[in-house]
């Protein structure tokens, strides 16, 4: 036995030792309780909250069942089963990241997924308006329900892909404690997470309260710890990796007209080679550590048939820490040909680039600065959520159903192992004084020699000097007041009760961010610059939606049905008055078949972030083509190079970098994005087969003033070209955005802001099997057997990052790469197939990604593809005595390694968030009712 399975066997056995003593139940209203319980259903995709209601749009569900059987603790781990969402920021994401979790449907972009608590909107954790996954607690969820395809007339801005909808245990009576814990095969990147559910029903079950506390510890791995990221691996050049990492290396490096030097402890130099590249990989974390509080609340109380009081309420507090390696100094400064650090030699190499002759040089200089340590940046979110309404029967059919809610995360982010520029370069001006000591030129604020030339030279005090702590602060405000008017019977054609519903929304978003003046000047190393971030906007909505049964038990018609919906928008920032739509079709032609399709009309506003962000620092990994090879092989892109400010001596031998200095901006001119899509579908439930159910639906998804960052290799193409057309610019305009620095000839500042792109289309065809057969043995001979089997197929998946060049295309479908940033695999499946006798559940899933072949035809990199990944997980989970449940199991049953990669990888030499990086991992848990 493992150790960290006799670990997993003892916690378990010390967690099934707490005491139970009663049996809580969910206690379910009256069915003839019209005026609550009818009401209370939430059904995702649509304000006409009728039980029985079927809609044309494909909806995915995950039971609360299904999420224990996963063994996850926090919700992305468990949503990475659904095919249609890609991994967005995970608890693997460090650089970049910030410990938050987010979901992307269909690989959009999490801005385009909107996230509902209950069918309400939740907390926002940023001034992007995107929702924290890690605050929503898992315990509490009765299901997930994910509607693909537009829903912005039913939901407002944001729903452009689709909504995912965590609907929480209602009318919950009793006490509940559950304890859950994870440890990697390694024994490493413990998780431990406990929490206690309270409800009571009263009033005679009119009313009801529920309360939930939750505290979850995840510890950190860092890349050190397992042997495919301990060490940063990089192409070398002959199809094959090789131990590599960054140029900003310890001992110090200067490039002068092209040529880079290394200095030795004495300040001696030599040439730098590739062979010296610094591995910053070992001191990455590869999980995030997290420390999460959760107080989740909940209550109504139906006061009469025509009030129904409701609230909720959350507070939760999420710390996380992410860590890089030291500081790397980069820039280019002025340096002291004379300097006593630097040896004759040296001193000799700096005179003879002294083009004023006043004894200063300026150089390209690159410095990982491991004298000041690592850099941390500690993240302290405080997030706020109250939410009050009123539904009830006005009359007749009439219901209403009124709310406002009020949420704000307040996030402090403290960073260590920065450094100012000007003092950096204040301490390598140096000259002696009276008394023969080394001192600084300008000696100012304290100023200590700073002695860059040799791994390990700079003193302790000089690293104080140049060292700062900087503290960003963030606020994100969000206001709605929303109003429905609801008739779930309003007329019948004979085919069953129409319903109507139409009310008004208004929704306020405020938010800031505020950095620390170090950042904000630009002074600082380490940690990227940024500018402050201030603004807001208000929307006031107008929506109606409607369901019509139009036709029912005719020949050939089981069940026809029309539903639409429609919404006016009024943004007080430049996308003013909008309007969204939506119409779909479900026909039956007879009891086993229905056929459904969908067309919509969705919006995204820009966001607080779009319009108002100042100008962040970015290192974006990218390729500079006047480095490569290709440079000097052909004409066009050598004659662009050298028209761009490389010395036609120094093309295609540049000591180039695999990221790139870059800056990202708000943009207050940006549209709104629109979004067209189009479903069609089938449901087969054959009669003659009871307990099968298969869905089948294509997709199609256009959205126009895509608003986004183009990228730097992007941007790169439209300057240069790309190997597909012969090197030839699309737009020699866009190399003013891609600046060179003086001495090494490098882009250097790419200016990378956010506009209204060409826009992205998408299709492909989601797919859901599930088959339950009675086994006739077990326990009571009371056994199932239940299979179900989720995929996506995609078809295509476009992106034109500059409207203004409609030629210059990025197709992500099957790929994954520098271009698309992700992972775009062209099958993802994911299975299950579970068999429950009377208190014991045994569960085996399996996840496939098919491969995938890098994006960009203009560069070889050693590893142009990944191939099939499959992943294996099982689940065993026991109901002891009615009392509690016990669950224990793996996920990465075979311990299934990433797919490493060169410079064509995300981060951890892989993509972190779509493949395993921890190996396998056990998982233990129980559920304790009192």
């Amino acid at each position: 036995m493992t150790f960290p399975l006799k670990r997993l066997l003892l916690a378990s056995t010390l967690l099934m030792g707490l005491p139970a003593t009663a049996h809580a139940q969910d206690t379910t209203p009256p069915a003839d309780d019209t005026a609550s319980d009818a009401q209370a259903i939430v059904v995702t995709g649509s304000r006409l909250r009728n039980a029985n209601l079927e809609q044309s749009a494909p909806i995915m569900a995950v039971s609360a069942q299904e999420l224990q059987l996963s063994g996850q603790v926090n919700i992305e781990n468990v949503l990475k089963e659904l095919p249609q969402v890609l991994p967005g920021s995970t608890s693997a994401s460090n650089n970049p990241g910030d410990g938050t979790s987010t979901a992307d449907l269909r690989g959009l972009g999490a801005v385009r997924t909107l996230v509902l608590v209950n069918g309400h909107r939740y907390v926002p954790y940023d001034t992007n308006q995107i929702v924290d996954l890690n605050t929503i607690p898992t315990a509490l969820i009765e299901r997930v329900d994910t509607v693909t395809g537009g829903k912005s007339a039913v939901y407002g801005s944001d729903a452009v892909t689709g909504v995912i909808n965590f609907v929480t245990k209602q009318d919950f009576d009793g006490v509940q404690a559950n304890a859950n814990y994870r440890l990697t095969n390694s024994g490493d990147g413990a998780t431990y997470d406990g929490g206690l559910l309270v409800g009571k029903n009263f009033a005679d079950g009119r009313g009801n309260i529920t309360l939930y506390g939750e505290y979850t510890d995840r510890k950190a791995i860092k890349q050190s710890a397992r042997s495919y990221t301990a060490v940063t691996q990089t192409d070398d050049g002959a199809g094959g990796l090789t131990a590599g990492g960054s140029g900003t290396i310890p001992a110090g490096s200067v490039t002068l007209a092209g040529s880079k030097y290394k200095f030795g402890t004495d300040g001696s130099y030599t040439p730098y080679t590739s062979a010296d590249a610094y591995n910053y990989a070992s001191e990455n974390y590869l999980q995030v550590p997290q420390k999460r509080q959760l107080l989740f609340g909940q209550a109504h109380f139906d006061v009469s048939e025509h009030l129904t009081l409701y609230a909720e309420g959350q507070y939760v507090r999420n710390k996380t820490i992410n860590q890089l390696a030291p500081t790397p100094l980069t820039g280019t400064y002025l340096l002291d040909d004379n300097s006593s650090f630097l040896s004759p030699s040296s001193q000799a190499l700096l005179s003879s680039y002294d083009t004023n002759g006043d004894g200063y040089t300026s150089a390209a200089v690159n410095r990982r600065l491991t004298e000041v340590g690592d850099r941390m940046s500690d993240i302290d979110s405080k997030a706020y959520r109250a939410l009050v309404g009123a539904r009830g029967v006005i009359s007749g059919d009439w219901n209403y159903d009124i709310y406002g809610s009020y949420a704000r995360t307040r996030r402090v982010e403290t960073q260590y192992g920065n450094v100012s520029a000007s003092r950096v370069q204040q301490a390598l001006l140096t000259t002696r004084d009276s008394s023969g000591n080394l001192v600084c030129t300008d000696a100012s604020n304290g100023c200590v020699p700073l002695d860059i030339f040799g791994a390990g030279n700079i003193s302790q005090a000089a690293a104080d000097f140049i060292s700062l702590t900087a503290v960003n602060r963030s606020t994100i405000t969000e206001k709605v007041a929303s109003g429905a008017i609801t008739n779930n019977n309003l007329f019948d054609l004979g085919a069953g009760p129409a319903g109507l519903a139409f009310g008004a929304e208004y929704r306020s978003e405020k938010g800031s961010f505020d950095p620390d003046a170090a950042l904000a000047s630009g002074d600082v190393i380490g940690f990227n610059a940024s500018q402050p971030t201030t603004g807001g906007y208000n929307v006031k909505e107008l929506f109606a939606e409607v369901d019509v049964p139009l036709l029912a038990d005719k020949p050939f018609i089981e069940k026809l049905s029309f539903n639409g919906a429609a919404r006016y928008s009024y943004y007080s920032t430049a996308a003013k008055s909008v309007g969204t739509f939506s119409a779909g079709l479900l026909y039956a032609p007879i009891k086993d078949i229905s056929l459904r399709g969908q067309f919509s009309r969705a919006v995204r506003a820009p966001t607080v972030n779009d319009l108002y962000s100042g100008n962040l620092q970015n290192f974006e990994t990218a390729s500079d083509p006047c480095a490569t090879s290709a440079a000097t092989a052909n004409t066009s892109l050598f004659n662009s190079c050298v028209a761009n400010g490389v010395p036609a001596a120094n093309v295609g031998n540049l000591s180039s970098e695999t990221q790139i200095n870059s800056s990202n901006g708000g943009n207050k001119n940006l549209r709104e994005e629109t979004a067209n899509t189009y479903t069609f579908g089938a449901v087969l439930q054959p009669q003659a087969i009871p307990g099968l159910s298969l869905t089948v639906d294509y997709y199609h998804i256009k959205i126009d003033n895509y608003i986004t960052a183009a990228g730097t290799n992007n941007i790169i193409s439209a300057c240069y070209g790309t190997a597909t057309n012969g090197w030839t610019p699309y737009d020699t305009s866009y190399c003013s955005l891609l600046p060179r620095d003086s001495n090494s000839y490098l882009i250097n500042g790419a200016v990378d802001n956010l506009s209204n792109s060409g826009g992205v289309k998408t299709a492909g065809i989601d797919f859901d099997a599930q088959y339950t057969v009675a086994l006739g043995f077990g326990v009571n001979k009371s056994s199932k057997l239940n299979l179900r089997v989720s995929g996506t197929r995609l078809l295509s998946w476009q992106f034109k990052p500059i409207s203004s060049i409609p030629d210059l295309v990025v197709d992500c479908d099957g790929k994954f790469g520098l271009l698309c940033t992700n992972v775009y695999a062209k099958w993802r499946l994911n299975s299950r197939v579970t068999w429950a006798t009377e208190g014991t559940t045994l569960s085996l899933a399996w996840r496939h990604l098919s491969s995938v072949k890098d994006d960009d035809p203009s560069t070889d990199y050693s590893v142009e593809k990944i191939k099939a990944y499959d992943y294996f997980d099982a689940t065993a989970s026991f109901d002891v005595g009615g009392r509690f449940t016990w669950n224990i199991g793996m996920n990465n049953m075979f311990n299934r390694k990433p797919p490493i990669l060169g410079d064509n990888q995300e981060q951890a030499n892989t993509y972190p968030s779509t493949y395993d990086v921890y190996g396998r991992t056990f998982f233990t848990g129980i559920v304790v009712n009192f």
